[in-house]
């Protein structure tokens, strides 16, 4: 396939996905305040509250209880629609804390464009990434990613998730060129990526470890990570420099103060995440089955996430040791720690959306199955882009002991489906539907065998 219809092809995913006008909840409310709050010059958002339960109380001030990246790399955006006079007006609401306002849906849009461009990057970089490995491969795994997994569903709906992992990933990516070159400035800048995406995400650190442990399989060890530790340390710099000016100490952070019940004072009950360490304690053998299994669980609604794990095998057998590996061990650390938490699903979600920072990840060994067996991954992909997609035009904060069906009828009866840029209902969809089937008619249109390729080392 040519590159530029490959380039196409994942540009009217993006497309698709930024037709959708995300919901103002809790997490995306939490955001937008900090978004303006940032723009006024402060880290503070009492004069920017919104229906978000996602919030702080610290000395008589509210904070967003949120990673701050995903809010400054959103400021550019913003500055944008309020220069043309288009962001629109709050308007008095009786959810949240006492004299909050409600956040219209289109100022929500306005800054997940940020996400966006994130999600339209990484699905670049997932091409990039495959081809190196699968020659000719690229594009198809990436739009089995882009379509079949909670990627889809959390590029639309302003979280942190989608832009952690893009600079997660780009981290992986610098460090497979950077394989073989010995390249200080590479390792540098992969370790400032891996940084910056615990900037967005905290989480995210375990991406930036397991990274640190490819990088010190080649030698000489001591160097190759101190130069990539240093790269860390200057990516994660801006969160500590944040929480100084907001709480007065590089280690303390909204999180440690989290508003549990609102009440009628907006900070009834602190401590939503003071059970264990941020709300961590010890792995549930049952939360981790329910993350894996349960009627939301990742390989029930995305069994191409599961066909991607099996094929860490064939990833092995292929010669690409190290890279299985280091996946393998990101799929037991991310579950591990997704299993400890008290909340394992974070709330209204189409999944454990803790670990969308891992889906990318999961493209070698995908790649790899597609290879051999394409018409498996292929029917898995299908099966779950029909979920992700129904997640998507739907509204895909499912609301916890609700089942996924709630999707279908939803967009069955059409008054109830979540807007898109076009309107509610059957626009809504169509206006989702028709960039992403062209999208996947480009990729099946041109698609040509191509061998299998190592990676250029």
């Amino acid at each position: 396939m040519p590159r530029l219809r490959e380039i196409l092809a994942i540009g009217l995913v993006a497309l698709a996905a930024a037709t959708q006008i995300p919901y103002p909840g809790w997490n995306a409310g939490a955001h937008y305040a900090l978004v303006r709050s940032l723009v006024d010059g402060t880290p503070r958002i009492d004069h920017h509250l919104n229906q978000s339960g996602d919030i702080a109380y610290v000395d008589g001030h509210y904070y967003a209880a949120k990673s701050p990246g995903l809010a400054f790399i959103s400021i550019p955006s913003y500055l944008v629609f309020d220069a043309l006079g288009k962001v629109p007006a709050t308007y008095v609401t009786g959810q949240g804390p006492p004299g909050a306002r409600q956040v219209a849906e289109r100022a929500i849009w306005q800054v997940n464009l940020t996400v966006i461009a994130a999600f339209f990057l990484l699905l670049l970089l997932l091409r990039s990434a495959v081809d190196r490995f699968y020659r000719g491969a690229g594009t198809a795994v990436a739009l089995l990613l882009g379509l079949g997994t909670m990627l889809l569903p959390f590029a639309t709906a302003y979280f942190s998730h989608v832009l952690s992992a893009t600079l997660g990933f780009a981290a992986f990516c610098v460090l497979l060129v950077e394989r073989g070159r010995g390249s200080r400035k590479l390792l540098f800048a992969a370790g400032a990526l891996a940084g910056l995406s615990v900037f967005t995400e905290l989480p995210t650190a375990i991406v930036g470890a397991c990274l640190g442990g490819y990088v010190i399989t080649d030698a000489p060890r001591l160097r190759r990570g101190a130069e990539y530790a240093a790269g860390v340390a200057v990516g994660v710099l801006p969160l500590g420099l944040y929480n100084w000016w907001a709480f007065g100490s590089p280690f303390r952070s909204g999180y440690n103060d989290a508003v549990k019940v609102l009440g009628k004072t907006g900070h009834d009950v602190l401590g939503a995440n003071g059970q264990g360490f941020f709300g961590l304690t010890h792995p549930h053998f049952h939360a981790a089955v329910d993350l894996l299994f349960s009627k939301i669980g990742l390989f029930v609604m995305t069994p191409v996430t599961l066909v991607a794990v099996l094929g860490l095998v064939l990833l092995h057998r292929a010669g690409h040791r190290r890279e299985s590996i280091l996946i393998a061990a990101m799929v037991a650390v991310f579950l591990l720690y997704n299993a400890s938490y008290y909340l394992p699903f974070g709330g209204a979600t189409p999944g454990p959306r803790f670990l969308v920072p891992l889906l990318p990840f999961l493209a070698l060994p995908l790649a790899a199955v597609y290879r051999r067996w394409p018409l498996v991954a292929l029917a898995a992909g299908l099966y779950s882009a029909f979920w992700m997609v129904a997640a998507t035009i739907a509204g895909p904060l499912l609301p916890p002991d609700t089942s996924p069906t709630l999707w279908i009828r939803e967009i069955a009866h059409g008054h109830e489906v979540m807007g898109s840029m076009l309107g509610k209902g059957t626009a809504g969809a169509i206006a989702f539907l028709v960039p992403a089937v062209l999208a996947v008619v480009l990729v099946l249109w041109e698609e040509e065998a191509a061998p299998e390729s190592a990676v250029t080392r």
